[in-house]
């Protein structure tokens, strides 16, 4: 994984995101589009002053980095808003950028139709994915189609039983470089024993929202189970590129342009059914000296951090 310079560069020629209004959504204290350079508005989880707060004795987060949010999703009473529902006002946006996010939603074509709303026609949704065979997810199965649809179904609000229990029962301690080199994780490089993991489960039980990575990707996989989605029309998205995961690095880059809104069912049908090959290709090497650059220890405790702010979700939803 580059640093941060480097992440930003890529994906801002990636989605071209110095063009147009656009919406980055959780930014935290590491904001990729900045406000100098872009167009730009916020949607995180609290406002900054809430993030400031919560994160105040947290030394992987520098709250005076925490940028404005424009959009927080939850309301002065605490009630969850919908993404839509809250960054409508200035919608709508020629571009949205997510960086490790995707993966935590817990209804993933819900949170696709939000993003689907507050784009223009031909808009960018621009991801940083983590490719799950070079992170703590080595072990976990790989989550399908129907997985995604039955918690679209469901209506689910927070991460399902099953993301819970296996993420936390299968999550490892094992660095991407060592993975990449063949190594393949044991039971004893496991984080979380049974009791734990036991729980956790009993906590969610409760209603306590328990942060889980929901959705398992590799670069091909994403592009096939969007490409499936909208086959089936319950998205309105078709992958335009992928660039693949870079050797000793742990996310992969996708962009992914929004379908017309007034093309006939059979323009649509005829995009949609589209093939993904081809798309995923191999990602620039930015640094000119040749010499790849892995993640720092900062930058994963920043992804840890964001993480952690899902754990202050509720099930508790305004529609």
């Amino acid at each position: 994984m580059r640093n941060q310079d480097e992440r930003r560069a890529l994906l801002t020629e990636l989605g071209r995101l110095g063009d147009g209004r656009g919406l980055e959504i959780g930014p935290l204290s590491r904001p990729i589009a900045l406000r100098s350079a872009c167009d730009v508005r916020y949607a995180d989880i609290f406002s900054a002053d809430v993030l400031r707060s919560r994160y105040l004795a947290d030394p992987d987060v520098v709250g005076e980095d925490i940028p404005d949010i424009d959009f927080p999703l939850h309301d002065a009473d605490g009630v969850q808003r919908s993404l839509r529902d809250v960054a409508a006002r200035d919608a709508p946006y020629r571009w949205v950028l997510a960086s490790h996010v995707i993966e935590h939603v817990p209804d993933l074509i819900g949170w696709l139709s939000d993003v689907a709303a507050l784009l223009e026609d031909g808009g960018a949704l621009v991801l940083a994915v983590p490719d799950r065979r070079y992170t703590f997810d080595a072990r976990r199965p790989q989550t399908t189609v129907g997985q995604i649809l039955d918690a679209h179904e469901n209506g689910d609000v927070r991460p399902s039983l099953r993301a819970v229990y296996d993420h936390f029962r299968s999550v490892v301690s094992v660095p991407a470089a060592a993975l990449w080199a063949g190594r393949v994780p044991t039971d004893d490089d496991r984080v979380h024993g049974p009791d734990v993991v036991a729980d956790l489960l009993e906590r969610r039980a409760h209603g306590e929202y328990v942060d889980a990575h929901v959705w398992m990707f590799t670069p091909d996989v994403f592009a096939e189970q969007v490409a499936e989605l909208a086959r089936l029309g319950v998205v309105d998205f078709v992958v335009t590129r992928i660039l693949a995961t870079s050797p000793d690095e742990l996310e992969f880059y996708a962009l992914l342009e929004r379908l017309p809104r007034d093309v006939s069912a059979e323009q649509r049908a005829a995009v949609r059914s589209a093939a993904p090959d081809g798309l995923v290709v191999a990602a620039p090497d930015l640094d000119p000296d040749g010499i790849r650059t892995v993640v720092s220890a900062k930058e994963l405790r920043l992804i840890r951090a964001k993480r952690r702010l899902f754990e202050a979700l509720r099930p508790r939803r305004r529609d």
